[in-house]
């Protein structure tokens, strides 16, 4: 589990290599509400289904760390002051 330590900083030891690359890319594609990312593109990236990224993405939901937009134009994005990246 990842624990949130204040301030938008996380222990990131706990995450495993799957939920790093979703995060990575989260990032990279700099993921916001109004340009949120999709599991279809995600899954295409890392060459794994749609569906094992969307369980994935519901851990890193879970803990705080992924947002979701809902409906047509939505996606994944990392929530406001998430700083991760530092290992």
């Amino acid at each position: 589990m990842i624990d949130f330590i204040g301030r938008g900083h996380f222990i990131m030891s706990a995450l495993k290599p799957i939920h790093r690359e979703i995060l990575n890319i989260l990032r990279e594609r700099s993921s916001t509400y109004a340009s949120p990312i999709t599991s279809e593109e995600i899954g295409a990236l890392l060459h794994v289904t749609p569906a094992h990224i969307r369980r994935q993405l519901g851990n890193l939901v879970d803990r705080g760390i992924v947002e979701v937009r809902r409906g047509p134009g939505g996606g994944y994005y990392l929530r406001k002051g998430y700083a991760g990246g530092g290992e």
